[in-house]
């Protein structure tokens, strides 16, 4: 099974969680691999810079900074090699709209072994929409994971002080 915890923040443009999650997906004692779509996903600074772009180009920061979806994996993926392609895919969901950073981590909790972070900049390149977590697009997102690893899935919402943990 696996599971997708969705976070996300209505602080606004200020509040700095975006530069703070970003900066938790960049920590080197954590993640095992570390890509991403429409920005440099390797430089903290120049991801942040992209996404503030984009928000500023559409004139959209006031609202949710990002999406913060941390997909963790039940005992069918127990090597690094899986959850990294996982990741990739699980990512391309998302990337001919949205700017997105993942990381893959590993870490034993209940039948998980690793888990990915996707953060995901709220605001369309595109059209500058933001990105609607309603239940029924994260229930389509949760078919999406389900056809990509052939294993059941689930979804809840997190509260703004939940850990980034899973």
């Amino acid at each position: 099974m696996v599971l997708i915890k969705c976070k996300k923040c209505s602080d606004g443009f200020h509040s700095n969680y975006l530069y703070n999650a970003l900066d938790y997906l960049h920590d080197k004692e954590k993640q095992l691999h570390l890509g991403g779509f429409g920005v440099d996903p390797y430089d903290l600074d120049k991801t942040y810079k992209q996404m503030l772009f984009v928000k500023n180009y559409f004139h959209k920061t006031q609202e949710n900074p990002l999406i913060h979806f941390i997909i963790s994996f039940g005992d069918e993926v127990r090597k690094y090699e899986k959850a990294k392609a996982y990741a990739v895919l699980i990512s391309t969901v998302f990337k001919c709209r949205y700017q997105l950073v993942w990381a893959v981590h590993k870490k034993k909790r209940g039948d998980s072994l690793f888990h990915i972070h996707i953060i995901i900049n709220s605001v369309s390149f595109v059209d500058g929409k933001l990105y609607d977590s309603s239940k029924e697009n994260l229930s389509k997102f949760c078919d999406e994971v389900e056809r990509i690893t052939g294993t059941g899935c689930r979804y809840y919402f997190a509260g703004y002080y939940s850990t980034d943990d899973v």
